[in-house]
């Protein structure tokens, strides 16, 4: 583990540099990440893949500009997260605009029946359902459970105490049961409960 901290650490220092060597390294180190937890938070792949593009030139400008964070996954998992936010309100606004004064659009999820869902099925359900929760509850969800991130990590992310972040899971957990219902086996999530560490 410290090895590979400390070529993470060489790699930023390459990339303050503008070493195009060490810019590749971590370009290709953390595109994946940033895209996953842009994936997890808008639920489209195309919303991700351009948000993960703008993350990593903001990071790559912000990097170059002077910007020295303590504790760089955190600090590179907020701008995502924050950039996913706007996005998410502007896209929001959109579709509410769209659908004009119409209420609040009802959760799309495939009937309940016992035949188990393709996996298709299951990741368009886990997405609309992870759309319907409360902000916080999602990105606290996406980063523990979804990227697995210890609590430590997503309550620096979020900028708040560990004890909320377990709150926000607890409330997502029991949000997405409610929401699944018996759509998705919902032990997986029960047996999490305990594994907040």
């Amino acid at each position: 583990m410290e090895d590979s901290q400390q070529h993470d650490a060489d790699d930023l220092a390459g990339v303050i540099a503008g070493d195009p060597h060490a810019i590749d390294r971590w370009y290709r180190r953390d595109h994946p990440a940033v895209w996953r937890l842009a994936f997890g938070l808008l639920g489209e792949r195309a919303e991700a893949d351009d948000l993960a593009q703008d993350a990593m030139l903001q990071l790559h400008d912000k990097l170059t500009g002077g910007e020295r964070p303590r504790s760089y996954r955190a600090w590179r998992d907020t701008l995502v997260l924050n950039l996913c936010r706007d996005r998410a309100r502007r896209r929001a606004s959109r579709r509410h605009a769209e659908a004009g004064a119409g209420g609040p659009r009802a959760l799309e999820l495939a009937p309940a029946s016992s035949a188990p869902l393709e996996r298709s099925d299951v990741q368009r359900v886990l997405r609309v359902a992870l759309e319907a929760l409360p902000e916080r509850e999602r990105a606290a969800f996406v980063l523990r459970e979804l990227e697995g991130h210890s609590t430590a990590h997503v309550a620096a992310v979020l900028e708040i105490g560990e004890s909320s972040v377990r709150s926000l899971l607890t409330l997502a957990r029991r949000r997405l049961r409610d929401l699944l219902g018996d759509r998705l086996d919902p032990r997986p999530l029960a047996a999490r409960e305990g594994r907040d560490g």
